[in-house]
């Protein structure tokens, strides 16, 4: 896992993975880096926004239950910031109610994956998102 900003020389994406738990983090970024993906992790809300505002990476997952702020929240604030409204935000949540749902779709996200969670159906989703 890597925080340098050459990645885009690389050709490698750059996805930033914001989730407060650690071993998830570091399983999500394993899986992305074995695909060929430059990650950066943060682990919580601030650190999440900070980062993506910073390093701008062509997509974050995001968890919507963190330490300081609701995912929701942090989903709303990337997709309406000046620095980065354009980063597509997939949400990966073990919440699958349809209110959660809703409210993550209407926040901008792109996407909504459910934990636990297939390797192959995170990555076709990344794809798909990026595509």
């Amino acid at each position: 896992m890597t925080d340098n900003r050459n990645s885009e020389v690389q050709g490698r994406k750059r996805v930033l993975v914001v989730e407060d738990d650690f071993d998830m983090n570091e399983l999500v970024c394993l899986m992305l880096d074995d695909a060929g993906y430059d990650t950066m992790q943060a682990f919580c809300g601030d650190e999440g926004l900070r980062m993506a505002s910073e390093y701008r990476p062509d997509l974050v997952l995001l968890d919507i239950m963190l330490p300081d702020k609701n995912g929701i929240d942090i989903c709303r604030n990337i997709t309406a910031g000046e620095r980065t409204q354009k980063i597509p935000v997939i949400i990966m949540t073990c919440r699958n109610d349809l209110t959660t749902k809703l409210s993550s779709y209407v926040s901008g996200a792109k996407r909504y994956i459910t934990k636990p969670f297939e390797e192959m159906h995170l990555l076709s989703e990344l794809e798909r998102t990026l595509s």
